[in-house]
């Protein structure tokens, strides 16, 4: 636009041209989750973009916007799909709460966290044993109780949400799985998340297993955190540290791809090129992690599933992780995996891509906001007729167990990786039973 390229912008130059490509056409309005359970201008992306684009140009400060228009958005980018132009709100919001923190300074809470522990996979480790000792001394379920929990603000929220954690880490699953089903098609690496590593380990856990029986060969390099929830939080700096250190750590990895079961996390290692490409150390193994990464369900849609699949007599619906591009082929390969699943009814949900509420943190940031999503997500899913929900992202695995245990008990909530390895598994039983 020639407006754009008359004015100079204060910052946030990166972004000013796309913040600009906004036609307010309010399209967007019924496709953001915040707008439709809290309607009024500035949850829109259109209101969001105007008011950053306002902070850009000059006519008010980041900080007037920094407590509704840019802390409610869940950067989820479902406006994107109903855009002609597709501004990126949720990339344009992200760069503007780092831009808040660079003028404002960090929360001090959130910068330890993002700093000092989600790199560390030592730290993460003594993360894991010290909630799993306050689990077996019966100290967890006291401050659950004594609402203690909420002392130690969205960390606490976090714990409290995702409840008491499993035995065994991801990591220590992968010690024990089987062997690659032979022939052996390739050799990948499965980059952990870190969330789900603590949270839902069992997940992992089932993507190695259906990937080793489908013959590849998995190793499990040890690495911190994505860098993803230091994006979405406004630090920058720690954003590119993680992107550093996991590019280094897996610099000359013997693999033939990179695989994750996180959409959301794979979304951000396919950003390792822009944000750490130009590293003069590790910026050739960003850019090869970034385009050598895919998605579980993905890699396998590509690449075909070998190993048999059993029948499950379930209903099932598909939730579309929001971090999946709106218009790519990755949307659609849940649904064509579960299609090969015999007996397996996939039913149709409504606002299937609506984001859930769970992105990140957010449901600890803002829980009732996140609550009233989530109800409506509900809502849809006690109208389909559904007995399990599917998905492929950690925050929206908790967040939709969360919402089930309140608003539909007899729903089953896993991971798409879940369902096909409970798949292969009936085979396996079948085949004993009625051997060929």
């Amino acid at each position: 636009m020639a407006l754009a390229a008359e004015l100079n912008p204060r910052f946030l130059a990166d972004v000013y041209q796309a913040a600009s490509e906004c036609n307010k056409c309010s399209l967007c309005q019924a496709t953001c989750p915040a707008y439709v359970t809290n309607p009024v201008e500035w949850e829109t992306a259109r209101g969001r973009v105007s008011l950053i684009r306002d902070a850009i140009e000059g006519r008010l400060e980041l900080r007037d916007i920094a407590d509704g228009p840019l802390s409610t958005c869940l950067t989820c980018d479902n406006c994107v799909a109903a855009c002609a132009p597709r501004v990126p709100t949720g990339h344009i919001v992200s760069r503007a709460r780092q831009e808040l923190h660079e003028q404002e300074g960090h929360p001090w809470k959130q910068s330890f966290a993002l700093r000092n522990i989600l790199p560390h996979p030592g730290a993460l480790r003594f993360v894991h044993g010290l909630a799993r000792f306050t689990q077996v001394t019966g100290l967890y379920a006291l401050a659950r109780r004594g609402g203690l929990l909420q002392l130690f603000g969205g960390l606490g929220r976090l714990a409290d949400y995702a409840g008491p954690l499993e035995r065994r880490t991801a990591y220590q699953r992968a010690r024990s799985l089987p062997a690659v089903t032979p022939p052996v098609r390739g050799r990948v690496g499965f980059l952990v998340c870190c969330y789900e590593n603590l949270a839902a380990p069992q997940s992992t856990e089932a993507a190695m297993r259906v990937l080793l029986a489908n013959g590849y060969d998995v190793t499990v390099p040890v690495i911190g955190c994505s860098g993803l929830p230091a994006r979405t939080l406004g630090d920058r700096d720690a954003m590119v540290d993680m992107a550093v250190r996991n590019s280094d750590a897996l610099r000359g990895l013997d693999v033939d791809a990179y695989v994750g079961d996180v959409a959301s996390c794979v979304g951000h290692f396919h950003e390792y090129g822009a944000i750490a490409g130009d590293d003069r150390l590790v910026g050739d193994a960003a850019r090869d992690v970034a385009l050598r990464t895919a998605l579980t369900s993905d890699f396998l849609d590509r690449n075909g599933i070998r190993a048999e699949l059993g029948p499950l007599r379930w209903n099932v619906v598909v939730d579309e992780p929001c971090s999946l591009p709106v218009d790519g082929p990755r949307r659609g390969a849940m649904r064509r995996l579960l299609s090969q699943v015999p007996r397996l009814r996939v039913l149709d949900l409504h606002e299937a891509a609506m984001c859930c509420g769970g992105a990140g943190t957010y449901f600890a940031r803002m829980p009732e906001r996140s609550e009233a999503i989530l109800e409506r997500k509900f809502d849809n899913i006690r109208a389909s007729g559904a007995e399990v929900v599917v998905t492929e992202n950690i925050s929206c695995l908790v967040q939709l167990r969360a919402g089930a245990a309140r608003h539909a008990p007899g729903v089953r909530v896993m991971h798409v990786m879940e369902l096909l390895d409970e798949s292969m598994t009936v085979a396996q039983r079948r085949r004993a039973v009625i051997p060929e």
